[in-house]
């Protein structure tokens, strides 16, 4: 049997490797994302391949993800040494896999690779969404995020049905054989019927999803006579762990911020400020009996004691913001010490402080990062924060939390990189569902971490499509950028610039929709896809080990 070349795989893995890049920001080159494929999808037409061909193959999804993640690094050298290069090489494995299981299917299984490929690329994206926690940012999907019409069927499957069209399209151009002059050793020359069909089906996906999507966005939304009228707060601190400064100045910029932006009016129904924003206050919270830390010099009862008016003085603070200062209720970004006699534990969250001492509600984030906010195994090895700038590691919060604002809005938070996670973003929705209420998704984040580079634009591209697989409009509060109001059919309707500040003052249409199939369905067709792709790898290793034999 014919062998290709290892320089031919290096060649067309290159090719995937760097178009693929280039399709997302910084480039922003979409129509490439269509072709990005090819190269991969040569290889597997070939008939054999060698052990050293997979390395190739995994070094081409290492340069892609290293070159898309660069910004992740930007926060710590211990994050730029370890973290960054750990992430994209874990990442890098589904680059081989998805060859591995497509030539499975394609050369085992007899299958066509307009359909084998679609399904394996979808399948391990769904895959790499769940494992170890998920990373959901880069699918192929979100490069067409600009596509209006295009994206709206993610409303139906989420963004692993757009990911499916591009990489259907981009097979059948292999299945066609359009490509076969160069590929060396040349396969077989595909039949007229096979051809005709093969393009034949890709069109029409193509041309039916788009006409979905122009449906979709043809369809009015319900008279609103009313709007929700919010300040985005976005101010401009990159994050730094060398500067003891930073916590304060942040603080202090927020309330310089919103003061300038309440002053002379009274329109304001809502303020947002980001993650993180409250510098050196925190809300505390004391559970139970105490003891003093070991080698305290004070007694157990005094210890819980100042615990309690820090607490007390924390409320304070945040209820003079709100309802004397501002006379606007406050939804922001704070970090929750829970103390106990066990431990004490850390929460990332969200806090919302309404006017004329009506409850407060705390979403507490379900979802840490990491890496960000923490490191596997950390909690068996300890010793391992300690090589890392975060510390410890965060607890986890409870689940989902609906904040009512008034009787006719309500909103569903989420903090930081959870709207990247489909998944999670759509469990809340189904949570907080209320068809007599405008729902909106909220997002509160600190993005100074990346300093401005392309890995806010790949948070951003996450957050429409979190908008338009569950037809809801989402607001974003992003220190360093991007905050957004983005429509409920993924649109961005305003946005805050990288790296400065600015106060997004936008209106929210208040009406209610139904839950989309997305919402109500999650992501059964992706997770299809990715247990077929599981069964192929399994049985692909089945085939090797007895050959073995």
């Amino acid at each position: 049997m014919p062998l290709m070349s290892l320089r031919c795989v290096a060649g067309w893995s290159l090719f995937s490797a760097i178009t693929l890049y280039l399709s997302f920001p910084p480039a922003g080159l979409w129509p490439l994302a269509w072709i990005a494929p090819l190269g991969w999808l040569a290889i597997v037409r070939a008939e054999r391949l060698t052990r050293r061909a997979y390395a190739v193959i995994y070094l081409s999804g290492a340069l892609f993800w290293l070159a898309l993640l660069y910004g992740v690094g930007n926060s710590h050298w211990a994050t730029r040494l370890f973290g960054w290069p750990t992430l994209c090489c874990y990442l890098a494995v589904y680059t081989p896999l998805f060859v591995a299981t497509c030539r499975t299917a394609v050369q085992r299984g007899k299958i066509p690779l307009t359909i084998a490929a679609p399904v394996c690329w979808v399948g391990w994206e769904f895959v790499r969404a769940h494992f170890a926690t998920g990373f959901a940012v880069g699918l192929i999907g979100h490069s067409q995020a600009a596509q209006l019409p295009l994206i709206q069927i993610s409303n139906l499957v989420g963004a692993y049905g757009v990911s499916l069209v591009v990489v259907l399209l981009a097979a059948a151009i292999v299945d066609a054989g359009l490509i076969d002059r160069w590929i060396r050793p040349q396969p077989a020359a595909p039949t007229l019927s096979l051809r005709l069909a093969t393009i034949t089906t890709a069109i029409v996906l193509l041309l039916a999803t788009l006409v979905y999507g122009w449906r979709q966005l043809a369809s009015p939304e319900a008279g609103a006579s009313e709007t929700l009228t919010a300040a985005l707060v976005q101010g401009s601190i990159d994050t730094s762990f060398d500067d003891p400064t930073q916590p304060r100045r942040t603080f202090e910029q927020y309330v310089q911020l919103t003061d300038a932006a309440t002053r002379n009016r009274d329109d304001l129904d809502l303020i947002l400020w980001p993650e993180t924003t409250m510098g050196n206050h925190a809300l505390i919270e004391v559970d139970g009996e105490l003891s003093a830390p070991p080698g305290a010099t004070i007694t157990d009862e005094r210890y819980r004691e100042l615990l309690l008016r820090y607490r007390d003085e924390y409320l304070l603070l945040v209820d003079e913001l709100a309802n004397r200062r501002w006379k606007t209720p406050l939804l922001l970004g704070t970090s929750t010490l829970r103390y106990s006699k066990q431990r004490t534990q850390i929460f990332n969250s969200a806090f919302y402080v309404p006017l004329d001492q009506a409850p407060q509600l705390r979403y507490d984030k379900t979802h840490p990062v990491m890496f960000g906010e923490y490191v596997p195994l950390g909690s068996v090895f300890p010793w391992i924060y300690e090589m890392t700038p975060i510390g410890v590691g965060l607890t986890p919060g409870a689940g989902p939390v609906a904040i009512d604002v008034g009787e006719r809005v309500r909103l569903i938070p989420c903090i930081c990189f959870e709207n990247t996670v489909p998944h999670l973003v759509r469990r809340h929705a189904a949570a907080a569902a209320d068809p007599t209420k405008t729902e909106i998704l909220v997002t509160l984040t600190n993005d100074g971490w990346f300093w401005g580079s392309s890995v806010l634009d790949l948070h951003l591209l996450c957050a429409q499509f979190r908008s338009a697989e569950l037809r809801k409009p989402m607001l974003i509060a992003a220190n360093t950028g991007f905050s957004a109001s983005i429509d409920r059919n993924g649109r961005p309707l305003a946005i805050g610039p990288r790296q400065q500040t600015k106060v997004l003052i936008v209106e929210i249409p208040l009406d209610t929709a139904p839950p989309t199939i997305y919402q109500r369905f999650g992501d059964l067709f992706a997770g299809t896809c990715g247990a077929l792709t599981l069964l192929l790898l399994g049985f692909g290793w089945i085939l090797r080990w007895r050959r073995k034999d």
